[in-house]
């Protein structure tokens, strides 16, 4: 189910998602991460917390127990790593232990490990646009070299306080979200980077005319007139200036929709990206 709430803060669920938040404000990770254990996470920080909420809720809802874990992210930890550098720089003093330990962004995947008591592969990356698409990639290729049975997928980002602080980068927008997925091997499941919009289009032209795209925010009207030649276009209700949109639109797809997925991805730096995703 999807809803939006009084204070825009979005919810999806499903039995191969996640939890996805956007607010304009801070996500109380902890509380959610009660509603689905009781187990107490020591030292975990609202980053860790938001991989593990998002994970676990996940993997409520599936029974299988042979995967392994692949995690993107674009900033990490960035409340933990901003009062470290506080700590030294602006304080004189060295970071605390823990304190510096969370600014590592694969510190959640140890915590949601030592969770499950399970001995697996866990890769985490980051990638300011990119970063579902590429754990995605990695995914894939395990799966398809039968170095893992089933992958569990996902992508966190939160922000940090004093929220004036985060206002000054991002414009009063304030997006945190946990999204993860779990899949198994699929043929036709792939993702594709192109160095240029020549490249991508060449690509889109082997598809089927009425043939439903989801699109990046970040592509330009000329682009999107362009890409409508050939393809339908997709609209989503994942908030458009969320980092790394990809994860929203595939978790709410997933999550209502037993048709495939096809979504592009755009790197303002330059480079596109190409999903295809069956159920």
């Amino acid at each position: 189910s999807l809803y939006l709430g009084k204070k825009g803060y979005v919810l999806i669920h499903s039995s191969s998602l996640l939890t996805f938040g956007a607010k304009e404000g801070y996500e109380d990770w902890n509380r959610e991460l009660k509603k689905i254990t009781d187990i107490k996470f020591r030292r975990a920080g609202r980053f860790s917390q938001a991989v593990l909420s998002g994970a676990l809720s996940c993997l409520s809802r599936s029974d299988k127990v042979d995967f392994s874990i692949y995690f993107g992210t674009a900033n990490g930890d960035v409340d933990s790593t901003i009062k470290s550098q506080d700590n030294i720089f602006l304080h004189n003093r060295f970071p605390l232990p823990f304190s510096f330990i969370n600014t590592l962004s694969n510190t959640p995947l140890f915590f949601l490990l030592q969770h499950l008591g399970i001995n697996t592969l866990g890769i985490s990356l980051s990638h300011s646009y990119f970063a579902f698409e590429n754990a995605l990639s990695l995914a894939f290729a395990d799966l398809n070299a039968d170095r893992a049975k089933n992958a569990l997928v996902g992508v966190c980002d939160t922000w940090y306080e004093p929220k004036e602080d985060a206002f000054r980068l991002i414009d009063k927008n304030l997006y945190e979200f946990s999204a993860w997925i779990l899949i198994d091997k699929d043929e036709r499941n792939f993702v594709r980077f192109f160095d240029n919009f020549d490249e991508l289009l060449e690509n889109i032209k082997q598809f089927y005319k009425k043939t439903a795209f989801y699109f990046s925010p970040c592509f330009d009207e000329n682009e999107l007139k362009e890409v409508e030649k050939y393809i339908k276009l997709q609209t989503s209700t994942a908030p458009k200036i969320i980092t790394n949109c990809a994860a929203a639109i595939v978790c709410e797809h997933f999550s209502k929709n037993e048709t495939p997925l096809f979504y592009i991805g755009k790197d303002l730096r330059g480079g596109y990206s190409f999903i295809s995703l069956y159920k």
